[in-house]
């Protein structure tokens, strides 16, 4: 009980620490939450285009989308991850504002030109932001608890976009994206105004005293251990699409499933996520951060294994499938994803540290942007192939991420403490 009442005080505190941030990631999460099951649907509903023109137009963009990371991290470097979450925030509101008036085959590339870079700008800022917000005290505790938070805004999100489009049609869908604009102001205006932990800096401090690197980017690019942690990050990409694409694929498509599934999958992986991870994260204290990234690689990897063995499924053993491997993704994400972030932004040199992690993060989008190459292995003679080859990916990645952690210092390798009261 003692335990109980010591864990909500810290949960409380966290949050009123920094209540205005958290209240900018709930409302900008909501907001991605409204919008996420639309991209590609919303314009073949609102737009006389074809679906094919449509796929083309959505490729071309979020490949030419890619180097905003690389961008973002400069951005970074040079006027701190607070400005680049306010541009990423206000590049979304663009992006989405521009949905609203697509109609012809350029304004439909640039909407969602301006998303993905969004998309891109946010996980290369996203992970600099929370080290900045944690101003020294253990990353994985805030980046947890934010997380957590990211998930229940998501799951809500979601939640509110099913109920609108289920009686609202295609004005549903603009409410829908016109709220999402709404949210991505709102949430600039509070990142702008609102302080974060600690002063940008590029000279070693605190847990970098022991530091001896220049942060040239020379050095960073000849450090293995930093070329090591941009091939995990390639090799785990696939993870962040795997239930969205490959396996949603399979279940509608080759086990005749309803297209419920992938909803199904998605509020499983966030509810577990929003109750789970701060206690997952505190768990796994201690331990190293590479094994960790290693053990959600292998959770991820062991959720396919079966597919290539095992027929087509229906009825309860399919659900329950589904069900497993939601949860099995679910766990392994946290695990990972505290362990991997605290490396991406504690690893490079802080000089550097923002254009390293806009690699890394790069690196696992590009990675999420192959995977789906893959997805013709399907309609082949040996379609468990791409099962054998996507296990084989994340065991690759396991491998990598523990090799590059096994090569830090002790200060990066070991998963920081919860503080004494959380």
């Amino acid at each position: 009980m003692f335990s109980i009442r010591a864990r909500s005080r810290a949960t409380f505190a966290t949050f009123t620490e920094h209540r205005w941030v958290t209240s900018a990631v709930l409302v900008d999460t909501i907001g991605a939450g409204l919008t996420l099951p639309l991209t590609i649907v919303y314009f073949t509903l609102t737009t006389d285009l074809s679906l094919a023109l449509i796929g083309v137009l959505s490729t071309a963009a979020s490949l030419l989308a890619l180097p905003v990371g690389l961008l973002g991290g400069v951005l970074t470097d040079r006027f701190g991850a607070k400005a680049s979450m306010i541009t990423n925030n206000l590049t979304s509101a663009a992006g989405f504002a521009l949905y609203l008036v697509a109609h012809d085959p350029v304004v439909v590339f640039a909407a969602i030109f301006l998303a993905n870079a969004s998309e891109r700008l946010y996980w290369t800022s996203w992970t600099a932001y929370v080290h900045d917000l944690s101003d020294g005290r253990p990353f994985e505790r805030w980046f947890a608890f934010l997380e957590a938070t990211k998930a229940a805004a998501l799951g809500a999100g979601a939640v509110v976009a099913a109920v609108t489009l289920a009686g609202g049609g295609h004005e549903g869908l603009r409410w829908l994206v016109l709220a999402n604009v709404v949210t991505s102001v709102a949430a600039a205006v509070v990142f702008a105004t609102r302080p974060t932990g600690g002063a940008r800096t590029s000279e070693p401090g605190g847990r970098d005293v022991d530091d001896h690197r220049t942060g040239s980017l020379r050095e960073f690019a000849a450090d293995r251990s930093m070329r090591l942690i941009t091939l995990g990050q390639f090799l785990i990409g696939p993870a962040m699409v795997l239930p969205n694409v490959a396996l949603s694929v399979l279940f509608v498509e080759r086990w005749h499933m309803p297209a419920a599934v992938a909803p199904v999958q998605f509020a499983v992986a966030t509810g577990l996520a929003a109750c789970l991870q701060t206690s997952v994260t505190r768990w796994v204290a201690g331990f190293d951060r590479g094994v960790l990234v290693a053990v959600g690689a292998g959770l991820t990897a062991l959720a396919v294994v079966p597919l290539v063995v095992l027929p087509p499924l229906s009825g309860a053993a399919a659900w329950s499938y589904v069900v497993a491997v939601a949860v099995l993704i679910a766990a392994a994400d946290m695990v990972a994803l505290p362990a991997a972030n605290a490396v991406m932004a504690e690893a490079p040199h802080p000089a550097v540290r923002g254009r390293a992690i806009g690699v890394f993060q790069t690196a696992g989008s590009v990675g999420m942007a192959v995977f789906p190459l893959s997805l013709a292995l399907l309609d082949t003679d040996v379609p468990w192939l791409l099962w054998a080859v996507t296990a084989l990916v994340f065991a690759g990645a396991a491998w990598a991420w523990r090799a590059a952690v096994a090569e830090l210092p002790a200060r990066v390798r070991v998963a920081t403490a919860a503080d004494a009261d959380g």
